[in-house]
């Protein structure tokens, strides 16, 4: 491998791992807003945040990313002033903190691009600066003078740990001194789980040796603990042999001795006829020498690989290469026997038939690998509205629902930015702010509701908010003023609807630094239906809005109904088929210059594909023809074929940027025979014929 190969095997390393350590960072800052508002703050998560920190500055500085590694010290700087008191938590420092975090993802996003966007880190420097110098107001006397702590205690806590314990103090916490001996050969397991236990009911300030000597062959620890559980409760709680809970300022409780299976001595390896300890010291320092030394392993306990998205794309390419094959070999053996070479045919269709078989397990394997829960997406969207409601000066609520649900790797990259769009507006122009809302009888916080679900091969995923609604007169009116409205023409509601996905189409009067300057529907339509996505707009006036988005589970290897029509042959989904079915010529009814037919009490909109292509040649329309019924969500549509051809696996091939703009079609695809099809977008003939536009 050269040395640039080398180079960027190891930034993609970085940034896989700079990505997870942001998205984590993300999450606890979103908690610790929370705490900023409560007043109250687990210590645990100040720590955790200053980890992420020092992990990315620290990653950065390995790989030579100077700004990332700069930002990230002076990041690490707030935060450990945080830990440590210096700096109090508030809105300011969370505010600062937000940005930071923003800042870094540019940063780390540039280091993978050779086209960098400029970033100036010089006005959140100096905001980190500011409250860095804005110091909460000092003690005039210390209250930790009436815990009587021994010299060599508060010499041997670090700074951080004399401020919690300070921090527990203040607040009216009851503070114990905790003595335990535990033996040498178990002492790390015991430890851990004592300060679990201890962890569910208050603060473990800190973890010192001791020189109690409870145990000749053991080693002791001083725990220092902050609860507000009193000392008969604490000692019940944990009670064990060789262990004594002494309340700093107060009275000492020394548990009862435990039954035997509390007894750590019972768990040292020893049997019922030998002495509970070691008889030697070495035995007992290293108790795997000489009897079982295969309980020491080197093996890795993760069973998880990271995986180059890139990777798992050529790998699904080439089992649509082995798809492609298996077709043709298909397609030979029928030949041969319409050739009459029967035997040789038999056993050539046997094989394609195991081929297939094992394809379709080598299929669903890629597939999974290449699976991830939404709440990856949901996850990112709870730092966006935390920050866009505090810019907005609202309060909103988010709620999460259906996080397990999987889609494809790729499919939730590319409707990342679509959902982050649907929640901005949501917040903008949705919620209002709290004294609107409580003027209308309402809550003074909003919520805003994120789904999904899977429903048949599709996964719908869902924004509501109970903001004020849509206004659809207003978008009525602004359909006239552009002209895509006429004077007297009537719509309904749910038609009206549509008009926003219009390019250039709003009707917010103040272009704001969220939304309403006439772009984003439409790119959130174009870049959904370029996923064979479907998106539908619900609005209750005075009680919000519901967006929802339906999409396939995957792009990569399909199933598809071949068809043809007007001599052009295409590929149809055969997730978004739901029947097929023979029409007689008189069933064609015309309704507002569409065609129509009834379908078990219900009128189906019928689309021709000759017309929606302007395909040319004679159109003949037979008295009876195909109509294939298809459907994404709750919305149905009856394509006209002149023939079925059959089911056929098939990739879904990109077409390029210079077809990007004609609507209905979502790729291209191989047959067995070697011939190159076109795949329908059935969301986006859904979409066209719902607006007529095919007419």
């Amino acid at each position: 491998m050269s040395v640039e190969e080398n180079i960027g095997k190891a930034v993609k390393d970085f940034l896989a791992e700079a990505e997870e350590i942001l998205d984590q960072l993300s999450l606890d800052l979103v908690a610790l807003s929370d705490c900023a508002d409560g007043g109250d703050c687990n210590p645990d998560l100040v720590n955790s945040v200053f980890r992420a920190a020092h992990s990315l500055k620290g990653l950065a500085g390995m790989f030579g990313f100077t700004e990332i590694a700069d930002l990230g010290h002076h990041l690490e700087n707030l935060l450990d002033a945080l830990r440590l008191g210096k700096v109090e938590l508030s809105q300011t420092v969370v505010s600062a903190l937000f940005e930071a975090l923003d800042l870094l993802g540019v940063l780390v996003r540039n280091a993978g691009e050779s086209s960098r966007e400029p970033v100036d880190l010089s006005v959140l420097k100096q905001r980190i600066s500011d409250c860095l110098t804005k110091k909460p107001d000092a003690q005039k006397a210390s209250p930790l003078a009436q815990l009587n702590l021994p010299e060599r205690v508060l010499n041997s806590m670090t700074e951080y740990e004399e401020h919690r314990l300070l921090e527990n103090v203040k607040k009216g916490r009851k503070v114990y001194s905790i003595q335990v001996s535990l033996l040498l050969v178990s002492f790390d397991s015991e430890l851990m789980e004592l300060t679990e236990q201890l962890k569910q009911v208050g603060e473990v300030i800190s973890t010192l040796p001791s020189a109690s000597g409870g145990l000749e062959a053991g080693i002791d620890f001083e725990i220092l603990f902050g609860t507000d559980m009193a000392t008969a409760e604490l000692s019940a709680l944990i009670e064990r042999e060789h262990l004594t809970v002494t309340r700093l300022g107060g009275e000492t409780k020394r548990p009862a001795p435990a039954s035997t299976q509390h007894d750590p001595a019972r768990r040292a390896p020893a049997s019922a006829a030998e002495p509970s300890l070691p008889a030697s010291a070495e035995e007992e320092i290293h108790p795997t020498l000489g009897s079982d030394a295969g309980t020491v392993t080197a093996k890795s306990m993760s069973r998880t690989v990271r995986v180059d998205i890139g990777k798992l794309d050529q790998l699904m390419n080439i089992v649509g290469e082995l798809v492609l094959s298996h077709s043709m070999i298909s397609d030979v053996a029928i030949r041969m026997r319409r050739d009459g070479l029967l035997a040789p045919s038999i056993e050539l269709a046997k094989a394609a038939k195991g081929l297939e078989k094992k394809l379709a397990e080598l299929q669903k394997g890629v597939m999974e690998i290449r699976m991830i829960p939404v709440g990856q997406l949901f996850e990112k969207m709870s730092r966006i509205v935390r920050k866009i409601s505090r810019e907005q000066g609202k309060k909103v609520d988010l709620k999460l629902f259906g996080s397990d649900t999987e889609l494809d790797k790729l499919i939730i990259e590319d409707i990342s930015d679509p959902v982050m769009h649907i929640v901005r507006n949501s917040i903008d122009h949705g919620i209002e702010s709290p004294e609107r809302r409580l003027a209308a009888g309402k809550d003074e916080k909003g919520t805003i509701i994120l789904s999904s679900f899977q429903k048949g091969n599709h996964v719908v995923i869902q924004v509501q908010d109970d903001g004020g609604g849509i206004n659809v007169a207003r978008v009525k009116q602004k359909a006239r003023e552009l002209g895509v409205l006429g004077a007297g023409e009537e719509v309904s509601d749910r038609e009206a609807l549509e008009f926003i996905f219009l390019p250039g189409f709003s009707t917010t009067q103040e272009v704001s630094e969220i939304s309403g300057r006439g772009v984003g529907m439409d790119v959130v339509r174009t870049n959904i239906a370029a996923l064979s996505g479907l998106i539908d707009l619900e609005s209750r006036p005075g009680n919000g809005t519901t967006v929802t988005i339906t999409l396939p589970i995957t792009l990569a290897i399909i199933k598809a109904l071949i068809i043809s029509t007007a001599g052009r042959t295409y590929a149809l989904p055969i997730t978004s088929v739901l029947e097929s079915i023979l029409v007689d010529k008189s069933e064609i009814r015309t309704v507002e210059r569409k065609e129509v037919i009834q379908l078990r009490e219900t009128t189906l909109p019928l689309l021709r594909l000759a017309d929606l292509f302007q395909l040319s040649g004679e159109r003949v329309t037979p008295d009876n023809f195909y109509v294939v019924v298809v459907g994404v969500a709750e919305k149905r549509l009856g394509i006209v074929v002149d023939d079925l051809l059959g089911q056929q696996d098939i990739v879904i091939k990109s077409i390029g940027e210079t077809f990007e703009t004609f609507r209905g079609i979502s790729g291209a695809a191989d047959l067995g025979d070697q011939r190159t099809i076109l795949v329908l977008d059935v969301g986006s003939l859904i979409s066209e014929a719902t607006r007529g536009s095919a007419a």
